[in-house]
């Protein structure tokens, strides 16, 4: 059926069948890495652009100040009557509490005119009823399993000191826009103008989303045209209080998701390249075994270049194994994986097909790199003389090294053939180490990370000296609302806090994108920040600014000392920046509570932040409850409460999950790793099975063989291990690098910590352990004549 050169390459790869099949795993797991983060990628790609463009979503928000029905009904249809406005709606934002069977969770509701018709981020409705009516609650599918709430369930919903309305969940919808509720820990839900009447809280609109007729506008040319609508909107008497551009057609999560897959995609690359070393392992023994095979085929006629394609067909065939392998697994986990992905944009990828070109791309991956890594000893090998070839004494006598071994003293015969048997082929064993040590170095990189992670949360919350906060529904006089609150049994310390958003004004005329301004006051005890440059507040600085790192990126022109225009509350005021601070991933700045008050609450303070003297959360749920009351009497609305723990919890789900990610390519390159062990360890007993055979011949005994073998894998281990820990450095650099793109600069841990140093040790002689139990195990199989008759 097959001519004799094609049954010579069935042949080899018969004879190197369990190594073959090594080789083919290992490639498989490297391919199926790769191709799982490239299907998950392709995917959501997918889901992000075509899903978010299909609900419409809103070039900018404008907020403003409440006004009545007839006044919003004019200013929509003045702005929709521009030529640069394709379309524009309003609706409302109402931050309430909502409790499900025992439990109380913070509720972020949104509320418009008519909810049946939303044009602009358009909702799709999954369950139950839609649109909601007067009497109903429709909950975001996020929230649910968070809130353990279902349809047909009774909720009960909070806003200020009224009393709970009782209102039934009669469906869920998917906001593609939202943050998941579970990441959030809020509940989202949609409820009419009425029902937030029902609850006492405002009903009327203050907030405009609208759509630029020119889709192609960047985000200078989207902020252009929404400065001309706050012109119109100022003209008519509106206050405009803050803008919100986004980059056009992209998911505010999209480019931190993107940067987590490029990352992980990455490694995943360096592992499949790790993968074709192997290749380059089995393809470089079957060479050195076989050179006198070569001399005869080249004595006979042929040339180097097809004697170099029948071993180039090898590399082909494990190539197209190790696809069929890899292609199927990198499909199915890829779907999975980019549901993971999805759910983390609040995205549905059912209708998502996987793109033609990632199945193409993946076989023709695969296919085409065992053939590049084998084509470099493929053509020394090929190349040689035939009379060089015909002298070759065989597969048993390649190698040398271990003279230096050999010298160390106090060491017994077995380990010192061990140790030179370990280093008998330097540039196999080098491979080995690479493969092994990469994985070790991810993992205490990723460890590395871990730990700088909890570290930089630590410091933003450490600065934090209070348990809890409470936002009023309205701005309340500071020395009134200290009091109250002061006197309130288990109230320890208690301060009145203002807040604001800004956004700075470019060099163009545009403002930039908005950020939170916390104003404490200046001689502030519940808030110690360490400031990195500059200074903290201090009293009689006037308009002054301390931004935290994350701000800094953001809007380049901030800068110590620098004057920098900031739109706030409908005015554009001049400030300085004084100080720069680490804080949390989202941009934010501080300013003196007696400075911001009298510009954005005529004086009042919007939240007041209190240090409990009672541990746990149910003495804390308790106080919250008192103090709601205890305002509530003096007319004094508490819109919503946020216990300091939870916000704390958010920050770190959000953060130790991207870590989560990224370290979990180390368990990929430690599986590829380990074959690449055992596919090394198989070829040194075939190279060795003389000297196996001699050892039998003296009265070596099967339990000392397999130890000397054992013996020889964890040498490698170790070395990977001690290869490892230096290598950690520059990887817990790039992994804290590739974070502070994604989520939050943080400070670079470079030594490893003696916990994860030595977690890794066990892990890598583990794998020794079982990667060199099968050719342990194969040594002990072959007889002593077989052994002595091997070349």
């Amino acid at each position: 059926m097959f001519s004799p050169r094609w049954q010579k390459v069935v042949r080899d790869v018969w004879l190197h069948r369990g190594r073959t099949v090594l080789v083919v795993l290992a490639m498989a797991a490297g391919l199926t890495g790769a191709g799982v983060i490239l299907t998950a990628w392709a995917i959501v790609d997918v889901a992000t652009r075509d899903g978010y463009l299909a609900s419409n979503p809103a070039s900018a928000t404008i907020r403003v100040d409440s006004v009545d029905a007839a006044t919003m009904a004019r200013v929509l249809a003045r702005v929709r009557a521009r030529a640069d406005v394709r379309d524009v709606q309003a609706r409302r934002t109402t931050a309430a509490r909502v409790q499900v069977g025992g439990s109380w969770f913070t509720a972020i509701l949104y509320t418009v005119e008519d909810f049946s018709a939303v044009t602009i981020g358009t909702l799709r409705p999954e369950v139950g009823a839609w649109p909601p009516d007067d009497g109903s609650f429709i909950i975001e599918r996020s929230s649910l399993d968070f809130s353990g709430a279902a349809v047909g369930d009774d909720v009960r919903v909070s806003w200020g000191a009224a009393p709970p309305v009782a209102l039934p969940v009669r469906g869920v919808v998917r906001d593609v826009g939202l943050a998941p509720g579970w990441m959030e820990h809020v509940v989202y839900g949609f409820v009419t103008r009425r029902a937030l009447e029902r609850m006492g809280a405002p009903s009327t609109l203050d907030a405009l989303q609208l759509v630029v007729r020119d889709r192609s506008l960047d985000q200078a040319g989207v902020r252009a045209v929404v400065r001309a609508v706050t012109r119109d909107l100022e003209a008519m008497g509106v206050r405009v209080r803050d803008i919100d551009v986004p980059v056009p057609g992209e998911h505010v999560h999209a480019a931190q998701m993107d940067s987590l897959l490029y990352t992980q995609g990455a490694f995943a690359l360096m592992a499949l390249a790790l993968s074709a070393f192997l290749v380059v392992n089995l393809i470089a023994a079957m060479l050195t075994g076989q050179v006198r095979e070569i001399g005869i085929m080249k004595a006979v006629g042929a040339q180097w270049q097809q004697v170099a394609a029948l071993y180039l067909a090898v590399a082909t065939t494990l190539g197209v194994a190790a696809v069929a392998v890899a292609l199927p697994i990198s499909l199915v986990a890829g779907r999975r994986y980019a549901g993971l992905k999805a759910d983390l944009l609040n995205f549905p990828i059912d209708d998502v097909a996987i793109p033609w070109w990632v199945i193409v791309l993946q076989a023709i991956v695969g296919v085409v790199l065992p053939v590049l890594a084998a084509s470099i000893p493929v053509w020394r090998g090929c190349r040689i003389s035939v009379n060089d070839a015909l002298r070759d004494v065989g597969i048993a006598g390649a190698g040398g090294g271990g003279s230096v071994v050999m010298r160390v003293g106090g060491l017994s015969r077995p380990m010192l053939l061990s140790l030179r048997n370990a280093f008998r082929r330097r540039q196999r064993m080098a491979l080995t180490l690479l493969a092994l040590a990469t994985g070790g170095a991810v993992f205490l990189g990723a460890n590395n990370l871990r730990a700088s992670v909890i570290g930089a949360t630590d410091l933003v919350f450490a600065a934090q000296r209070y348990d809890f906060v409470l936002r009023f529904a309205e701005p309340q006089p500071v020395e009134v609302a200290e009091r109250v609150v002061r006197r309130v049994a288990g109230v320890r310390d208690a301060e009145g806090w203002t807040g604001g958003r800004g956004a700075i004004v470019r060099a163009d005329g545009m403002s930039g994108s908005v950020f939170a301004i916390t104003a404490p006051p200046v001689a502030t005890r519940l808030l110690v920040t360490a400031v990195d440059s500059g200074r903290w507040l201090r009293a009689g600085d006037g308009r002054s600014l301390v931004v935290n790192r994350s701000l800094m990126r953001l809007e380049l022109s901030l800068a110590i000392g620098k004057p920098v225009t900031v739109l706030m509350g409908g005015r554009a005021l001049e400030w300085t920046g004084v100080g720069v601070v680490g804080g949390a991933p989202s941009p934010a700045a501080y300013a003196s509570r007696d400075v911001l008050a009298p510009l954005v609450t005529d004086g009042g303070v919007t939240s007041v932040v209190v240090a409990s003297a009672y541990e746990g959360e149910g003495s804390t749920f308790d106080l919250i409850q008192r103090l709601r009351a205890a305002l509530g009497e003096q007319g004094m609305e508490v819109a919503s409460s946020q216990r300091l723990a939870e916000s704390r919890r958010v920050v770190e789900d959000h953060l130790l999950m991207v870590v989560d990610f990224l370290g979990s390519v180390a368990w990929l390159m430690l599986l590829v790793g380990g074959m690449g062990l055992a596919s090394t360890m198989g070829l040194a007993v075939l190279e060795r099975t003389r000297e196996i055979g001699v050892l039998r011949a003296i009265g070596t005994t099967h339990r000392s063989i397999f130890a000397v073998i054992q013996m020889e894998g964890v040498t490698i281990a170790l070395l990977s291990w001690a290869v490892a820990i230096p290598l950690s450095i520059p990887m817990s650099v790039a992994l804290a690098t590739a974070f502070g793109r994604i989520m939050l600069r943080v400070p670079v841990t470079y030594l490893p910590n003696a916990g994860g140093v030595i977690t890794w040790l066990v892990v890598v002689l583990g794998v020794s352990v079982v990667a060199c139990a099968w050719p342990a195990r194969r040594a002990m199989r072959v007889s002593t004549a077989a052994a002595l008759a091997y070349e």
